[in-house]
C-alpha cells in the first residue's frame, strides 16, 4: 500500500499544496509549526475519515476559509484508487473513485496507516480508555468484521443505557440484555483471538527495539468475572448480580466498553513501575505488532508514519525500528532534525518551502 500524491486545499496551515511521494516514503523536515504533522494527519484522514488529532472537522479548515478539501491517489494491491475528502460547516463528503462513501467506517476496508506519536505513551501510562481505543483500532484494521460487531455493540449499549433511565418493563430489559450478552461474547472472542496472535510477537519486537531481554507480558482484563471459556454464561450471571446497581446508577456497568489491557515487564505492571523509556518502547513495539498483523492478514502492507516519535529514543533504538520495516513499508517521518534519519536515504521535503500548486 502506498500513497502516491496528496493535494490540500484550505487544510490547516496549507492554503493550496500538491505533493508527490516516493514509494519508499519521505522525510518531512522543518522547524516546529510549519505543518509536518498536518501532512501526516491529512493522509491518515483517508484511513479514519477524521483527524487523528482533533474531533471536529471544522477545526481543520484554514483560517478565514469556509471549507477544506483533500485529494489523494493510493496504490492498493497494485491498483490505483482516487480518494477525496471535504468538509463544509457540519457536512463531510468522502469519495473513492468518484463514488460516495456512505459510512466513514468503510474506509477501514481500504486504507491502513499506523501513526506513531509521542502521545502513544498514554497507551501504557494512562487510563484504560487509551488501551481500549488502541485495541479497537488495531483490531478494526485487522478485521472489518470486528468493526461491524463493535458498531452494533455500541448501538445496543446506547439503547440499553437509555432504557435504564426510564420506567422499563421486564420484557424490554430482557430483550436488550440478550443482545448485549450476544455481542459481548462476539467482541470478547474476537479480542481473544487477536491477542493470541499479538502477544507472542510483542516481546520479540520490544526486545528488538530495546536490545534488552526483558519478559514483556500482556494480559486482557475483563470487566466481569470469567476465565474466557464461557463468556456468554459468565456475563449473563454477572448482569443478574449487578442488576439493581445498574438500575440505580442508570448505566451498563460491565462489558467490553470497560475492559483493559495489562502490560507488565518481569511481572511488574508497566503502568505503575516501568520507566518513561520502557513505556515508550512498549508503545512503539505494540504499534509495530499492529502493523505486522495487518501485513500477515492482508495482501497489502500498511503505511507507517513516525511523527517525531523516534527523537525520544537514542539513535541505536531508532535505527533498529526503521531497519525492521524500511524495506517493506512506505515510511513517513516528520522531524525538525533530519540529520537523525539521513542514513535511511529517504527522499526529503522541506515543508517550509512547499508552495501553492493546486491544479
Amino acid at each position: 500500500m502506498e500513497v502516491l500524491d496528496l493535494k490540500l486545499l484550505n487544510y490547516r496551515n496549507f492554503a493550496n499544496v500538491n505533493i508527490t511521494f516516493d514509494p519508499s516514503g519521505v522525510l518531512l523536515y522543518g522547524k516546529n509549526g510549519v505543518g509536518k504533522t498536518n501532512i501526516l494527519e491529512a493522509i491518515s484522514f483517508f484511513a479514519f475519515g477524521k483527524s487523528i488529532k482533533l474531533n471536529k472537522d471544522n477545526e481543520l479548515i484554514n483560517f478565514s476559509k469556509a471549507f477544506f478539501r483533500l485529494e489523494a491517489n493510493f496504490k492498493l494491491k497494485s491498483s490505483k484508487h482516487f480518494f477525496e475528502a471535504a468538509a463544509y460547516k457540519n457536512k463531510k463528503i468522502l469519495k473513492m473513485d468518484n463514488e460516495k462513501i456512505s459510512k466513514i467506517s468503510d474506509l477501514f476496508k481500504y486504507i491502513k496507516t499506523i501513526y506513531f506519536s509521542p502521545e502513544d505513551i498514554n497507551i501504557i501510562s494512562s487510563a484504560p480508555s487509551f488501551r481500549r481505543k488502541f485495541l479497537d483500532i488495531a483490531l478494526s484494521q485487522y478485521s472489518f468484521k470486528y468493526m461491524e460487531t463493535l458498531r452494533n455493540y455500541h448501538r445496543i449499549l446506547k439503547q440499553r443505557n437509555a432504557l435504564l433511565k426510564t420506567e422499563f418493563s421486564r420484557e424490554e430489559k430482557q430483550a436488550w440484555d440478550q443482545q448485549l450478552i450476544e455481542f459481548t461474547a462476539k467482541i470478547e472472542q474476537q479480542r481473544l483471538n487477536y491477542l493470541s496472535k499479538f502477544t507472542p510477537i510483542l516481546t520479540k519486537y520490544y526486545n528488538n527495539v530495546t536490545g534488552e531481554s526483558e519478559k514483556l507480558q500482556l494480559k486482557y482484563k475483563y470487566s466481569f468475572p470469567t476465565n474466557g471459556k464461557q463468556i456468554d454464561t459468565d456475563f449473563t450471571e454477572h448482569l443478574a448480580k449487578i442488576e439493581l446497581q445498574e438500575i440505580e446508577l442508570q448505566r451498563t456497568l460491565a462489558g467490553p466498553h470497560l475492559s483493559d489491557l495489562d502490560f507488565s515487564i518481569n511481572g511488574y505492571s508497566s503502568r505503575k513501575y516501568s520507566s518513561q523509556g520502557q513505556m515508550r518502547s512498549i508503545a512503539i513495539a505494540a504499534k509495530l505488532v499492529q502493523a505486522e498483523l495487518i501485513s500477515q492478514n492482508k495482501e497489502d502492507l500498511p503505511i507507517l508514519m513516525f511523527d517525531d516519535v523516534l527523537a525520544d529514543l537514542d539513535e541505536i533504538r531508532s535505527a533498529r525500528i526503521l531497519d525492521m520495516f524500511s524495506d517493506k513499508h512506505q515510511i513517513f517521518i516528520a522531524t525538525p532534525n533530519k540529520k537523525i534519519y539521513e542514513r535511511f536515504n529517504l527522499p526529503e521535503i522541506d515543508v517550509e518551502k512547499l508552495t501553492d500548486s493546486w491544479n
